[in-house]
């Protein structure tokens, strides 16, 4: 489902997954049939002759030369319903014939673009800016559910580029800004517990609603299963028969099948399972060796590029908590090992403590931990004891500020 969202969203990866290795690409709507002109319009011949007349229309200022175009979000792409021309003075107007509901971009280009919820015999009238249709864009008139797509994705976007400024100027704090670094580790789990109320009170509030479709990708199978199962419910009922009915069950049942098939199910307090692999040397080392110590161990790979982005973050509390009784045992899914012990180099992962089978996603350490994507973390105590896993960037620090000061 996460393509639908690139018309509308700048979508970050923040996983190396052992499923899903290949890229999100981004591609231009590809147009199926020619186009005819009709005064300003350039408009495909209606699929549906006997659908009721549609009309989308509005001010799009700021561009007059480039056509505008309606996409339709079908099964596996979007598809280009043709385009309009915009006047001297702004205004388009789009017709076609329309016999069943469903989500339409409105596009200059995919990332420049922004979703609607056309219902037969319906008028959307809209006005936006060319240079920025996504943010610009308000609605004039249109159905409930394109209301909703704005609601839902103005605050979602919103809270995204908060997130970003934090984590950017968390990036560029000196090391001995403790004041500064604190005061932002607690803004960002404030915008994280914003988004999560908001969240939840939109799901409750607009159950029935078929932009609940989009929600699914935000919710963590984990932690927010009953809310993702609430949605697949509702979508069977609101879209039945539809391939939005269709990719939101399969959707589900990945999620479903992802956390039941997962070997093992960390949970705080239990004893860390121990490892015993070699290091760059060839070198057994046992994680039950840092016992006594606030240990992260941290699975990781050369090839990963969210670890090798987090990896300064993890050196600088290496650095901070070194000195109490803080240590670091990495564990990575590399197969080639002059890669894994450059990376080391490269990055500057100073501490001792690195281990590996050399067997990428077929190590020997994913039956123990139960991990599907990296970076993953667990923290684990003194005593051997996990704390808590899936930590990083500032809710690692956060954590660690708060068991060792």
């Amino acid at each position: 489902m996460k393509y639908w969202l690139i018309f509308s969203l700048i979508i970050l990866v923040v996983s190396c997954n052992n499923a899903i290795d290949s890229p999100v690409v981004e591609t231009q709507a590809e147009t199926t049939q020619e186009s005819a002109a009709t005064d300003n319009i350039q408009e495909v011949p209606s699929r549906d002759p006997k659908g009721k007349e549609t009309i989308i229309k509005g001010i799009i200022s700021g561009n007059a030369d480039q056509p505008i175009e309606i996409n339709y979000l079908a099964k596996a792409s979007m598809e280009n319903k043709g385009k309009v021309s915009i006047n001297s003075n702004g205004t388009f107007e789009f017709k076609f014939n329309l016999l069943k509901a469903g989500f339409y971009s409105i596009a200059f280009s995919p990332k420049n673009s922004f979703l609607l919820y056309i219902e037969p015999g319906t008028i959307t009238e809209i006005n936006a800016d060319a240079g920025n249709l996504f943010d610009s864009y308000s609605l004039l008139q249109a159905t409930p559910d394109s209301k909703l797509l704005k609601k839902y994705f103005s605050v979602y976007s919103k809270l995204a580029k908060d997130m970003n400024a934090v984590n950017t100027e968390l990036k560029t704090l000196d090391f001995s800004a403790d004041k500064e670094r604190t005061q932002l580790i607690k803004k960002s789990e404030e915008i994280k517990a914003t988004f999560n109320d908001f969240k939840h009170a939109f799901i409750n509030e607009n159950i029935n609603s078929p932009m609940m479709i989009f929600l699914i990708d935000h919710l963590d199978g984990n932690t927010e299963m009953d809310y993702i199962e609430k949605i697949g419910a509702s979508v069977a009922k609101t879209l039945p028969s539809t391939h939005y009915n269709e990719i939101v069950q399969s959707a589900i049942k990945q999620k479903t099948q992802s956390i039941a098939t997962a070997p093992t199910q960390l949970k705080t307090g239990q004893l860390a399972p121990d490892i015993a692999f070699p290091n760059p040397k060839g070198e057994i080392i046992k994680l039950s060796d840092l016992k006594g110590k606030t240990v992260l161990l941290d699975f990781w790979a050369s090839w990963c590029r969210p670890c090798r982005a987090e990896n300064p973050n993890v050196v600088r509390l290496y650095n901070k908590y070194k000195e109490k009784g803080f240590e670091i045992f990495s564990f990575s899914l590399d197969k080639d090992a002059a890669r894994w012990t450059a990376a080391i180099q490269q990055d500057g992962l100073i501490w001792p403590y690195h281990s590996s089978d050399l067997k990428g996603w077929n190590t020997a350490t994913i039956p123990i931990y139960g991990f599907n994507s990296i970076p993953f973390t667990v923290l684990i105590d003194k005593d051997g004891k996990i704390i808590e896993t899936n930590l990083r960037g500032p809710a690692l620090e956060n954590k660690l500020k708060t068991i060792l000061g």
